[in-house]
């Protein structure tokens, strides 16, 4: 462990850092031995994480500065000498450690031994600011996301410059020290809530946040682990964060994460999508009930023909092509459970595979082998074709999370169909609100039906049908 102040010797005080960036053994750690106005210094940095322009203004100024008095504290060289923007000051050399390790450099004189001078001129290196790939539009601004926080922050404050929107930093984790920040208007947030969030997020014992969003999400929730419903939102689009800020959402951006998370969440917000406000109203609204049909088929489709298909005395004449055509050797429940597993196989297939070859591959997952399967009596054409109806109502949901969700729902209604016939379907029912009703959320208040519960009619109405923005 570190001590807890550096020394006031300036010997001891270089040695102990040194022991803490475990110099020279440690790559990409640099030392360099300066002389500041005939007073010895030494300067600490982590290659290629810091300003490299700012780095060589220090080494000239060191180098010319020999008629330069020191004036006698550390806070009057900072502000006689660096013109710098952001400095700081410290005499924790753990705070210092993890300072330089942000892209930081460190500066430290032997005049002033116990003070550490920090001159944050980080250059952390980054992708462009490119849309991302999940979250296109077909108009709007065409920017995402990046790893980097601060770029991040500045983005969210270019799309809302207002003295209300607040941000707070809390540090998570006792080794990697990630930055989350609460992004909030004041005014428009709730103030309990945030409140809450604000200490649940104090309150995280863990040693890193190396996964992002989906690590602070995981230590966030913790319990009831076989829901499967997602309990946070996500967004890639600064303008889409901006506009959540403005409808009362909180956001939490993760350091290293080019992601949003958007809280408090309910099943119905995914409904929409930010493609919705780039349209009109009325195009926007039929989207959005396209949308939530593709949701009822992903769940209801293959059981419901299911049990059409196997309890034939309940089927009605007009429905009658319907039916099974011909008789396979692999019963049809077997043939639908194989299929979401080869599905789900093609996925990870094409995940895996590079992109000029992806295509090539969709093609031969999805018609050679599919058509090569029906000719030696595996499965039927009716399974492929109403699973392959399901695979494209998954793609026209936005969260990954929730699709599968779905799949989940759908295998066990088809299960309990096998089992119970059409009273399957009623359980597959219950069985979704149970798991509706019981998703937990960070608040630990059951707000996953919101609007319906507690009933918001106004907000139940606007989730469904895009209305005009409305002028003061």
């Amino acid at each position: 462990m570190p001590p807890a102040h550096l020394s006031d010797t300036y010997p001891i005080a270089k040695e102990t850092l040194d022991s803490l960036f475990s110099y020279p053994d440690n790559f990409g750690i640099v030392r360099r031995e300066l002389t500041v106005a005939h007073c010895s210094a030494v300067l600490y940095y982590a290659e290629a994480l810091s300003d490299t322009a700012v780095t060589e203004r220090i080494l000239a100024f060191c180098k010319g500065s020999a008629d330069t008095p020191m004036p006698e504290t550390a806070e009057a060289f900072c502000a006689e000498n660096i013109s710098y923007a952001e400095t700081e000051i410290s005499d924790d050399p753990a705070a210092l450690h993890t300072a330089v390790m942000t892209g930081c450099l460190l500066l430290l004189c032997a005049c002033y031994p116990t003070r550490g001078i920090l001159i944050k001129a980080r250059n952390i290196p980054s992708r462009g600011i490119e849309e991302p790939e999940h979250d296109k539009v077909l108009r709007g601004a065409h920017v995402g996301f990046v790893e980097v926080l601060p770029r991040n922050c500045a983005m969210i404050r270019r799309q809302l410059p207002t003295p209300s929107l607040m941000m707070k930093c809390i540090p998570v984790g006792s080794v990697t020290r990630t930055n989350v920040v609460l992004c909030y208007l004041r005014g428009q947030a709730d103030e309990t809530y945030l409140a809450y969030l604000e200490q649940k997020l104090s309150q995280i014992h863990t040693d890193s946040l190396c996964m992002g969003t989906q690590s602070l999400a995981e230590c966030l929730v913790k319990k009831r682990v076989w829901n499967p419903f997602p309990r946070f939102r996500y967004t890639e689009r600064p303008d889409a964060a901006a506009a959540s800020l403005c409808e009362g959402s909180i956001i939490v951006l993760v350091d290293g994460a080019p992601q949003a998370m958007i809280l408090p969440v309910s099943v119905f917000s995914f409904l929409q999508e930010t493609n919705d406000f780039y349209l009109a109203p009325f195009t926007a609204t039929y989207l959005r009930i396209v949308r939530l049909l593709s949701y009822l088929l992903s769940l209801y489709l293959t059981p419901l023909w299911y049990a059409l298909a196997t309890f034939k005395p309940a089927l009605p004449g007009w429905l009658s092509f319907l039916t099974q055509t011909e008789e396979s050797t692999v019963p049809i429940l077997m043939q639908f459970l194989l299929i979401e597993v080869a599905v789900d196989m093609l996925k990870l297939a094409s995940l895996n595979t590079p992109s000029a070859l992806s295509n090539s591959l969709s093609v031969i997952g999805g018609l050679i082998l599919g058509e090569f399967a029906i000719e030696v009596g595996w499965f039927m054409p009716e399974t492929i074709l109403y699973m392959a109806i399901v695979s494209i109502t998954h793609f026209t949901q936005h969260n990954y999370e929730l699709g599968y969700a779905f799949k989940y729902v759908r295998v066990a209604m088809l299960c309990l169909t096998a089992l119970c016939g059409f009273w399957g379907i009623l359980l597959g029912t219950v069985l979704l609100l149970v798991l509706l009703i019981t998703a937990p959320t960070p608040e630990d208040k059951q707000r996953y039906f919101y609007p319906l519960i507690p009933f918001d009619g106004p907000a139940l109405t606007s989730l469904f049908i895009r209305r005009r923005k409305e002028l003061p």
